[in-house]
Parts: structure tokens; sequence; C-alpha cells
């Protein structure tokens, strides 16, 4: 395949940015790279913090390469108004659980009603004010609020509801949001079990939101939008509660 053919291929648009996203997550995980003791770079003792700006980088330059086969279009009244009152509604539900537990005390696993301030990604690794602490956390909110939103709602709302919806058919044909619940079920139950057990419950109710919004708006950029807006909003909150755990 030619380079030229490669950047045609509509289904590799869709799909080849989040997997090489989940594929750069992998290397946190190499033998002997973290290392968790006062002593050790910032690098080993929380590989996050340059893993986590190695995927903004590599994923947003191919959804760059591969812009045009996207269905983006400059967004409505309706579709600025659906993805922000959803990003809204969507965060306060996935955050709720969180919140009540440190409010209460109470555990409820299943609902994700967990102690959510356990080690996780965490800028006070460097002193508070530096600039390499405001460096960690706006590459920390543009990793959440724009690569992710994009690249994710591209695969999830982008490829694989239209590609369920589609049937035997071209997936590429149907528009985005094309109302079936089929490709609803299928895309929200699949997006939950990719996220952390803790936050099934709330991944559905949000993936259920934004199903919403898609079939509201026929919108993928309405989509990214509440994807962005319950991102940094959840930013926000993990910022001011320190509950490093939910990110």
């Amino acid at each position: 395949m030619t380079l030229a053919e490669l950047r045609s291929h509509k289904t590799a648009a869709h799909i080849v940015p989040l997997a090489v996203y989940m594929g750069l997550m992998l290397l946190g995980g190499l033998p002997g790279l973290e290392w968790k003791h006062p002593s050790a770079p910032w690098w080993r003792q929380q590989p996050q913090q340059w893993i986590y700006p190695l995927q903004t980088a590599v994923c947003l330059g191919l959804v760059a390469f591969w812009w045009r086969q996207y269905s983006f279009r400059p967004l409505s009244a309706k579709a600025w108004l659906w993805g922000s009152v959803g990003g809204v509604v969507g965060i306060a539900l996935w955050i709720l659980p969180a919140w009540w537990h440190s409010r209460t005390g109470q555990t409820i696993e299943w609902l994700g009603v967990v102690d959510r301030s356990e080690p996780g990604f965490n800028p006070d690794i460097f002193p508070g004010g530096s600039s390499a602490w405001w460096t960690s956390v706006v590459l920390r909110f543009l990793r959440m609020t724009v690569a992710v939103a994009i690249i994710e709602e591209l695969f999830w709302r982008g490829f694989l509801w239209r590609h369920f919806a589609a049937g035997e058919g071209r997936w590429d044909a149907l528009p985005v949001g094309v109302k079936n619940f089929r490709a609803i079920a299928l895309t929200s139950v699949l997006m939950m079990v990719a996220h952390h057990p803790s936050d099934y419950v709330a991944c559905l109710l949000w993936s259920l939101i934004v199903s919403a919004v898609a079939v509201a708006t026929r919108s993928l950029g309405a989509c990214v939008l509440m994807h962005a807006v319950s991102n940094f909003l959840l930013g926000l909150y993990i910022m001011a509660t320190k509950q490093w755990g939910l990110w």
C-alpha cells in the first residue's frame, strides 16, 4: 500500500489513532520502567508524565494525516447546545459516585462509590507552581480534552456505531448518528468495558447520553464537543479534589 493509498483509507483513519493510543499505553508496563522510589527520576516514578504527551503528539499527528477522511463540519447552534449540555450532565453523573464516597465514606463497588484518591497521574510530583508542574498540567488537559475527545469519538461514534448499523453494507455510506438501537447498545457496552470497572455504570450512562447527542445532531463534532467538555470539567474536579484515581 502506498502512502497515498493509506491516506485515503477511511477505515484506518478511524481505527488507527485509537489503536496507537492504546498501544502506547503499554509502554508504562515495560518491566523495570516504573520505579516508585524517592530517589528515582520523575520519568521513572511516573512514566505517564512522558507517555501521555507522547500519545498526544503521535495521535494528533495521525488525525492530521487523515483529516480529509473525517466527517467533521461546522457546528450548528443545536450541536453546540447538545454537546455542551450533554458534556455537563454526563460528567456530573460520572463524578457523582466518587463525590458521594468522599462525602459519606460509603462504599458501593458496583456503582463506583469507592475511594478514587489512589495513586494516578499526579502533577504534584513536581514542585507546585513550577514550570514543570504547569507543563504537566497543561499537557494532561491537552491530552484529555483534545486528543482523547477526538480519537475516541472517531472510533466509537464515527466508525464502530456506523459499522454495527451497516450490517453487510458499507459503514461509511451511513451518516453519523444514524438511529439504530443495536449500534447504540453495542457501542455503549463496549465503551463501558474499555474503562475501569469502577466507572462501568457511569460510562454506560455517559455513552447513552452521547448517543442521544449523536442522534439529535447527526454531528460527530457535537460528540467531540461533549467529550471535551466532560473531560475538561473532570480535570478541574480532579485538580480541586486531588482524586487522582479518576484519571
